[in-house]
């Protein structure tokens, strides 16, 4: 089959209108979704939202205040333990912290628009369950300075995560694709938890 340049540009140009067309129909189905709203769905759109920003990114804030004495460098307990040589600089946990409590947020929002509180519940709360061993795990290793009780809980963590984003992606596949950093994060971190309890069993400064 022999296709000319002239009908070549044709069917690209065919295609592209095509593209087009999908991309206005989805922005204008979703435009549509959100002008027929009433105020009171509006309402409780924003207030739901609130709710999580406050939930992951409050709590993440506040076990860090909790523990500001306990790690970083002005930390003694945390600057005498021994550590791998991979261990990230103290200031970058912060941020990454920040961007993945608001990672959850929006993905816990929209899972929620699914399906509600009562109507499919399973997904939320096991999100719940594994924000909480994740707030958990601030204070064994932080506060309670338990290396070895924190590898240990961040690995139910790792699990609970993971079971959260099946549950995510069974009720709506791209919801599960905000907690992919979340994941690599806590993989890397139960790593370093490992490690850093290995290094230090017989440590005799913590």
């Amino acid at each position: 089959i022999v296709i000319r340049s002239g009908e070549f540009q044709t069917f690209q140009h065919y295609f592209k209108q095509i593209n087009l067309s999908i991309k206005m129909g989805y922005r204008e189905s979703a435009w549509i979704e959100v002008r027929e709203m009433t105020w009171t769905q509006r309402l409780t759109n924003l207030a739901v939202l609130a709710f999580f920003l406050v939930l992951c990114m409050g709590g993440g804030g506040l076990m860090g205040f909790i523990t500001v004495n306990d790690f970083g460098d002005d930390s003694e307990w945390y600057m005498n333990l021994t550590k791998p040589d991979w261990n990230p600089p103290s200031a970058v946990f912060g941020p990454v912290w920040s961007l993945l409590y608001l990672l959850m947020a929006g993905a816990a929002f929209f899972v929620w628009r699914e399906t509600g509180f009562c109507k499919q519940p399973l997904p939320l709360v096991v999100f719940f369950i594994q924000l909480a061993l994740n707030f958990a795990w601030v204070l064994i290793f932080g506060k309670a300075h338990d290396l070895l009780g924190g590898a240990i809980e961040i690995l139910v963590l790792w699990v609970a995560i993971v079971a959260t984003m099946v549950l995510f992606f069974r009720v709506k596949k791209w919801t599960a694709l905000p907690l992919v950093p979340y994941l690599v994060w806590v993989t890397f971190a139960t790593c370093l938890s490992w490690s850093i309890w290995s290094l230090n069993r017989d440590n005799p400064n913590i």
